[in-house]
């Protein structure tokens, strides 16, 4: 469905996406996972055909990317984090809009625009005008507007953000209802718990590569569970930068937040002791590769002085 071969994008001196290599197969919800500035933007900006690349080659549906683009753009959907939408229309008249710039007509246009309100809950709604919507509502209708070509891929760009946890509930299993009718994700999103709840596979990028790739499941049991994550209330990150230049195998993740690569006894005990004289009292302490989050953590933290 996509292939992506040695892919490389450059900014001037600075290597946004460095010899990239990725496959994903019709019906996979995919988890693109990264730090800011990893390079995840840049991909799906790649596979949209919003921006260029230097080097490598992209396939979608078997198509040469560079030279069948908008046939491949008929057949895929973009929705933005951003809402895409005209606040003084109805919802029946954003999706008519957005329809006819498609040059989406006829039937068909009819059939899709149900199919879309049907999908995203929006039959009763369908009326009312989109300044009058909750912000759940709107990134329906955001979604909604995604769908009116049918698009066999989907990128969808950080969905959820602004909206509450039941709504974000909602959304996200309407998103991966997808893959009962066929369809391909690439998912991008900075809410681990959405990931694990929807994708069934997942690529960490990180300065530009792809380092991590695989089904969801299989990552976090091959992963080594050695590694351990510290909590802490009421620390400086001033303070923590001298305590871990102290301590072998520990990195400051954040200003209340440690990580200790290969923990054992020893290691632990003195760098409990050392908050302790410190007056920085401990939250909690977690050990080995549990979740999603923290196999991030420990992939995107390895050979950094300090993240």
């Amino acid at each position: 469905m996509i292939t992506i071969r040695n892919l490389v994008k450059q900014y001037g001196t600075h290597c946004a996406l460095d010899h990239i290599d990725l496959h994903v197969e019709k019906g996979v919800i995919l988890g693109l996972l990264g730090p800011n500035g990893a390079g995840k933007t840049t991909l799906v900006s790649i596979l949209n055909g919003l921006t260029d690349f230097q080097e490598g080659e992209v396939e979608i549906f078997g198509l040469d990317l560079g030279k069948e683009l908008q046939a491949i753009r008929k057949r895929c959907s973009f929705i933005p984090q951003s809402l895409a939408l005209y606040e003084k229309l109805t919802v029946l008249e954003n999706l008519r809009f957005f329809g006819a710039i498609q040059k989406i007509s006829g039937n068909t246009l009819r059939d899709n625009i149900d199919s879309a309100l049907s999908i995203n809950q929006l039959h009763s709604l369908r009326d009312q005008k989109a300044a009058t919507l909750s912000g759940g509502q709107k990134r329906r209708l955001n979604i909604a507007i995604g769908l009116l070509n049918n698009p066999e891929i989907l990128y969808f760009d950080e969905p959820t953000a602004g909206i509450d946890p039941e709504l974000r509930n909602d959304i996200l299993e309407t998103i991966r209802s997808f893959k009962d009718h066929g369809k391909t994700v690439i998912y991008t999103s900075h809410y681990m718990p959405e990931i694990e709840k929807i994708c069934d596979q997942v690529a960490i990028i990180d300065h530009g590569r792809i380092i991590r790739q695989g089904p969801l499941a299989t990552l976090l049991q091959e992963e080594k569970g050695d590694s351990a994550i510290i909590e802490l209330l009421n620390a400086g990150e001033t303070q923590l930068r001298q305590l871990v230049d102290q301590h072998d195998d520990v990195d400051l993740l954040n200003a209340t937040t440690l990580l200790m690569h290969h923990h054992n006894g020893t290691k632990m005990g003195r760098l409990l002791t050392a908050l302790e004289t410190e007056n920085i009292a401990l939250k909690q302490i977690r050990y080995g590769t549990t979740n999603l989050e923290t196999l991030f953590i420990r992939l995107t933290s390895q050979g950094k002085e300090h993240v």
